[in-house]
């Protein structure tokens, strides 16, 4: 087996010292020696380097167990922030988060989508003037990320399917030529399932069903979002569950999408997702028939998908969020009833469904990578 050369003994040190710290929130000289079994002159330099470059802070002393009071240690969880932008038919939504994956600002606007470049250079201008607002340093902003509704390239440099906003072919370039910050792009399914595995990191395997407008999916196994080579994991929506049946955005018939998207409930009628809940918890025939059929056709779909993937079920989205403890156990029985095998036993239950989830999961993508290079993970 190869020795170490003192270098890399140095940096794993250094690595372990500031997971630990990241880990515990809020960590002593004495905690790190007994728990990583380091020497204490070892952790001292680590702290006073880790200290100067802004990653960790002093957070006051703890209470003395005899003695001097303990110095208390906390990661700087500002040290970095990342950009999380959403661009939708109506509207802009832009979020910035730090280290720990907390939304520290958000700012929105109305501003129809258009295929332009007149539209992008607004949105670079809205973003910018986003980023000047933190008064940061240059340094501490990470990258843009933008999740999008749409297919996007394995680099996440381009959109390769963009039906719903007419934007295939879009690459960051259109905005790496204004905004002087890395940029990406991300699936909105797989942004909100990165902050489903952010705020619950015992997320083993499990399928992410989001009932958006334009509905979609993702993929958790092992604990990690798992997009594929193509990036085409989770795309449920176009999945056929009629054949010749209504037909869907992308140009085909009976996809999963025309059925079982958020805007299938309000279709033909002036009312809000709120307001057919509302409707629904009344018990009123119409909304509830409307709702019976939903149920019957996610189910149908979520029988069919487990088939190809055994694991537990999250369901989440704009409609996703009015559903019931009642409502995802009915949901449970209906492919229960639908399951080829009599053993079948799966969880099934509500998404985070956090205000802007998919905004901060797109964040998170940044975020993610570098607290995974200072914490040599």
């Amino acid at each position: 087996m190869a020795t170490a050369t003192t270098a890399q003994v140095k940096l794993h040190n250094r690595h372990q010292v500031l997971d630990y710290i990241y880990r515990h929130h809020g960590s002593s000289k004495q905690d790190i020696m007994r728990d990583l079994d380091m020497s204490l002159p070892t952790i001292t330099q680590n702290l006073r380097d880790l200290e100067a470059e802004g990653l960790i802070q002093r957070g006051g002393l703890f209470k003395s167990t005899g003695g001097r009071k303990p110095q208390r240690y906390v990661f700087n969880s500002q040290a970095r922030l990342s950009i999380g932008v959403r661009m939708t038919a109506k509207q802009i939504i832009v979020c910035a988060v730090n280290l720990r994956g907390a939304c520290v600002k958000r700012a929105s606007g109305r501003l129809p989508y258009a295929h332009s470049a007149a539209y992008y250079h607004r949105i670079c201008q809205f973003v910018n003037q986003f980023i000047d607002s933190l008064g940061v340093p240059s340094r501490t902003i990470l990258g843009v990320s933008f999740c999008m509704q749409g297919i996007v390239s394995s680099d996440g440099q381009s959109i390769t399917f963009g039906e719903i906003l007419g934007n295939t072919g879009l690459t960051t370039d259109t905005f790496s030529r204004e905004i002087d910050y890395p940029c990406t792009f991300i699936h909105d399914s797989d942004a909100s399932a990165m902050t489903e595995l952010w705020l619950d990191p015992k997320i083993d395997n499990a399928l992410c069903v989001y009932l958006e407008p334009y509905m979609g999916g993702a993929i958790i196994i092992d604990g990690r979002l798992r997009q594929g080579s193509s990036m085409r994991n989770g795309t449920i929506e176009h999945m056929t569950l009629v054949k010749d049946g209504a037909v869907c955005y992308c140009g085909r018939k009976g996809c999963l999408d025309a059925y079982c998207s958020a805007r299938v409930l309000t279709q033909n009628r002036e009312e809000s997702l709120e307001e057919f809940f509302n409707q629904v918890r009344d018990d009123e025939y119409t909304h509830r028939r409307v709702f019976n059929i939903y149920l019957d056709n996610l189910a149908l779909a979520i029988k069919n998908m487990r088939t190809v993937l055994n694991c537990d079920v999250i369901v989440g989205g704009q409609a996703g969020q009015y559903f019931t403890n009642d409502d995802m156990a009915d949901l449970k029985a209906r492919v229960q009833r639908l399951d080829s095998f009599p053993d079948c036993e799966f969880t099934i239950r509500k998404s985070a469904c956090t205000t802007d989830q998919d905004v901060l999961g797109a964040a998170l993508t940044f975020v993610e990578r570098f607290i995974d290079e200072v914490c040599g993970r």
